[in-house]
């Protein structure tokens, strides 16, 4: 039986979880540029900071105890396109991060942007960076993604922000 969704969420994780060339190595190798601390993601089976699955940062603190930052991999479509005869499957999915950052401060900062911003250029270097990638054979990255913030809103620490990135994979299963 062919894992579809889950091969593309194992595939974005070990990308983003890889020791020296993943998310957490280049946030901390990025973050004195931009002025801010350099959280870092517990990628186990354990964390309080990842799960599989997109579920809604206000939810987790009446249901689990979690930390700031968290990050959720998800897929949100799968459309299979026939693209190989003989496949199970041979079609597009639309993977979903969101990053939610959280701040403890209880009126307004100066800046909201700066870590926002190291997080985003974290995980777009770690997706696209050419001589690190590690996709397997049957599934194709392009390197596209789509970028979106959310507004800033009370909740988390005191102040949230989520950032989601939509990634569009090609798999053949």
């Amino acid at each position: 039986m062919p894992q579809i969704s889950k091969f593309v969420r194992d595939a974005l994780k070990a990308q983003l979880s890889a020791n020296s060339t993943g998310f957490n190595a280049r946030l901390a190798a990025i973050a004195p540029t931009y002025g801010v601390d350099a959280a870092q993601i517990d990628w186990t089976d354990s964390s309080t900071n990842f799960i599989f699955g997109r579920v809604a940062p206000e939810l987790f603190k009446e249901s689990s105890a979690f930390t700031y930052p968290l990050l959720t991999i998800d897929t949100i479509r799968s459309q299979d396109l026939r693209r190989i005869k003989f496949a199970t499957f041979a079609g597009q999915v639309t993977a979903v991060i969101d990053v939610h950052q959280s701040w403890p401060d209880e009126s307004v900062i100066a800046d909201f942007a700066s870590v926002v911003d190291a997080t985003e250029d974290a995980v777009v270097s770690t997706l696209n960076d050419q001589a690190t990638q590690v996709w397997p054979g049957n599934m194709l990255w392009n390197g596209q993604v789509q970028i979106q913030r959310g507004p800033i809103r009370m909740g988390g620490y005191g102040w949230i922000q989520s950032l989601s990135f939509l990634c569009n994979f090609e798999l053949v299963a």
